[in-house]
């Protein structure tokens, strides 16, 4: 048996717009998160962010919609002092508009909390809120 792989710094998924979907997120991220040696405090902010997220984009898709989706994408990247962060991409229909007016919500008051930042891009087919994360300390490597 070969060694041991390192974990994939990039994790993705396309769900239905359907909140059963959330349960999903929630543990996918965690294992990831979790594969990547993340803080478990930090941990549990990414995670209820994009919860959060991916709640809004669910909760607005429009009800005729059929088979709509949400797009979730991550990776972790490094910054050059070694410090990490995952940027998270959460993408919705066309209805999902969690700006400007959403930006008062206590959703996204919540993903402010947790994220150092946001940012929304809307398009003629969806909109993309991308969440950075806190940076965390670099892995030590073990010898």
């Amino acid at each position: 048996m070969g060694p041991l792989h390192p974990p994939d710094d990039v994790i993705s998924m396309v769900l239905m717009a359907d909140p059963v979907s959330l349960s999903v997120v929630r543990e996918r991220f965690r294992r990831w998160l979790g594969a990547l040696c993340w803080p478990a405090r930090e941990v549990d902010d990414v995670v209820m962010a994009v919860n959060e997220a991916v709640t809004s984009a669910v909760e607005h898709t429009h009800p005729s919609a059929i088979g709509a989706e949400v797009r979730v994408a991550a990776r972790q990247y490094a910054e050059p002092d070694g410090g990490r962060r995952v940027l998270v991409a959460v993408a919705g229909g066309e209805h999902w508009t969690p700006e400007p007016e959403g930006f008062e919500g206590p959703g996204l008051l919540m993903i402010h909390s947790c994220m150092d930042a946001i940012e929304v891009t809307k398009e003629a087919d969806g909109t993309t809120m991308l969440l950075t994360s806190a940076k965390v300390p670099p892995l030590r490597q073990e010898f």
